[in-house]
């Protein structure tokens, strides 16, 4: 087998392999990049099992063949040899070494049997529907920060995807926070309710920000495909029940105060500088004309600071991780912030009103 490939055309391809390919796997293989060379240019994929990655790069290849060899190592070193050259493989020894040659730079990489690489198979005969990629993007960027890191809770691990009349939802909650997004789908087909995985949606994210145009979505009992361009990704889904969160959401018929979002996130986040790290806690009191922010810290200090608002209801305060507060007020765009608040240990409800499709629920904390 002989082929050389563009830098510029593998490296990228190359770099989304190893963030899928399990490199602590005691299983060699799943550490390994599959380099298919064929007609048709070069197929590259990776897995870990439970998420696998195809994508197609140019290349021209005299001779055809299949090779497996260390993802890591590969992305090493095309990384380090220099860019605008043309990059040539070779098997030698047989097939049990990979030559890898850029201008005057040469490595030989061992190889493993490219037939104990796991098969991936494509999925077909499915719920099957088409977004644009920047809207599909926006959908994840609005609800991801709120997924459950707490691996025992794996109905949480994930973002839920589900269609209610025309419109495509997702919703994300770790127990402390919800968030809720949805974009148009004009989907004819029923879709069920599925929970995607945190490195899923993570590892999607990272392909969605370097491509344009559609994103073809499939979903089968257990697994969902997403498909950009030349690329092609298929995981498992999470195994578990979402819960009902809509039975959280506050209702819109209390007080409410209008911040200015910018304005919001420069007070919370230079007072956050005196909170614990670990709790990040917060305090905030409205009254009719401003928002103070307050943090006192026994080992640091304190801190307080204020912000105008626009505010008819009573004097409201309430703790709150300024962690939340920010990753929420960070992710919308809109200028103002609208802040539904009741009771001290009542949840708040923010929104934006140039985006009414997301709303976001923070838990309030004792200070």
């Amino acid at each position: 087998m002989r082929a050389k490939v563009e830098k510029k055309d593998i490296l990228p391809a190359i770099m989304r392999t190893v963030s899928v390919a399990d490199k602590k796997s005691v299983v060699p293989i799943l550490s390994h990049v599959l380099l298919d060379f064929g007609a048709n240019g070069l197929t590259i994929k990776a897995t870990d099992l439970d998420h696998s990655i195809v994508e197609k790069v140019p290349a021209q290849a005299d001779t055809y063949g299949v090779v497996a060899v260390p993802a890591g190592t590969l992305c090493d070193i095309l990384r380090k040899i220099p860019d605008k050259v043309a990059v040539e493989f070779s098997l030698i020894e047989k097939g049990e070494k990979l030559q890898v040659t850029a201008g005057r730079s040469k490595f030989e990489l061992s190889t493993l049997n490219a037939e104990d690489f796991p098969q991936i198979s494509v999925l077909e005969n499915s719920c099957h529907f088409k977004l644009k990629s920047a809207d599909f993007n926006k959908l994840i960027t609005r609800t991801k920060f709120s997924i459950s890191p707490e691996e025992n809770r794996h109905n949480l691990n994930g973002i839920f995807l589900h269609k209610e009349d025309d419109m495509l939802k997702a919703a994300s909650t770790d127990g402390h926070r919800l968030s809720v997004s949805a974009i148009p789908l004009k989907a004819k087909e029923s879709i069920q309710g599925v929970i995607i995985s945190r490195k899923t949606v993570l590892e999607v994210k990272k392909l969605l920000d370097v491509t344009e145009g559609e994103i073809a979505i499939t979903i089968t009992s257990n697994q969902v495909q997403f498909e950009l361009g030349s690329i092609l990704f298929i995981a498992k889904l999470v195994d578990g029940n979402f819960p009902d969160y809509k039975r959280v959401i506050p209702s819109m018929d209390v007080s409410f105060f209008t911040v200015k979002r910018s304005d919001f996130i420069e007070v919370v986040d230079r007072v956050a500088v005196i909170s614990d790290d670990k709790g990040r806690a917060i305090k905030l009191e409205a009254n009719k004309n401003s928002l103070s922010c307050y943090v006192a810290n026994s080992r640091v200090g304190s801190g307080k600071d204020e912000v105008d608002i626009t505010y008819d209801g009573e004097d409201w305060v309430a703790g709150f991780n300024s962690s939340y507060l920010l990753d929420v007020a960070q992710t919308l765009e809109g200028e103002q912030l609208k802040v539904y608040v009741k009771e001290s240990l009542a949840p708040i409800l923010i929104v934006d009103e140039t985006e009414p499709e997301s709303l976001y629920v923070v838990m309030p904390m004792r200070i």
